[in-house]
């Protein structure tokens, strides 16, 4: 039986889960999940339990028990959905380059021609932010195109 083991600290060891889960029964596999460009643990694991009544007892012993300062979650594994399609594309979310028709993401800037304009409509060389709202129709890096001086944050949202 496969047990999702989630609220680990990032500083636990597959070595040290395996103690926790050997006190039920035979421990087949403990994978700590981490994330791939870090290599550091994304706070969950998977552990693999081949009796099935030793697992449900490590479950009900071990969910909601302090290690390493957090209280772990611990059930049984649920099979990964495909929420992804067969060819593996995206479906939304996410940073995108490029102009979208749908989807989630951070931003609505077109991002279609390549980057930062070079001058503005005066023919600055500075950035075409026009810090009093109005200007070349084109948001600057990080701002509402609110008039909030071109910077995110800084003041209330009125909806």
């Amino acid at each position: 039986m496969n047990i999702f083991v989630g609220n680990l600290s990032f500083n636990t060891t597959d070595h040290e889960l395996q103690r926790e889960f050997e006190a039920f029964g035979e421990v087949g596999s403990v994978k700590i999940i981490t994330d791939h460009n870090t290599l550091k643990s994304r706070g969950f694991a998977f552990v693999e339990m081949r009796d099935r009544d030793q697992a449900l007892a490590a479950i009900a012993g071990i969910n909601g028990k302090e290690l390493a300062g957090q209280i772990l979650k611990v059930n049984e594994a649920k099979p990964r959905e495909a929420s992804r399609g067969q060819s593996g594309e995206r479906s939304g979310g996410g940073f995108s380059s490029g102009a979208r028709s749908s989807g989630g993401g951070f931003g609505k800037i077109d991002r279609s021609s390549g980057g930062y304009d070079n001058k503005d409509a005066n023919g600055s060389i500075y950035d075409s932010k026009d810090r009093s709202g109005g200007g070349s129709g084109k948001r600057g890096r990080g701002g509402r195109g609110s008039g909030s001086g071109g910077r995110s944050g800084g003041g209330r949202r009125s909806h």
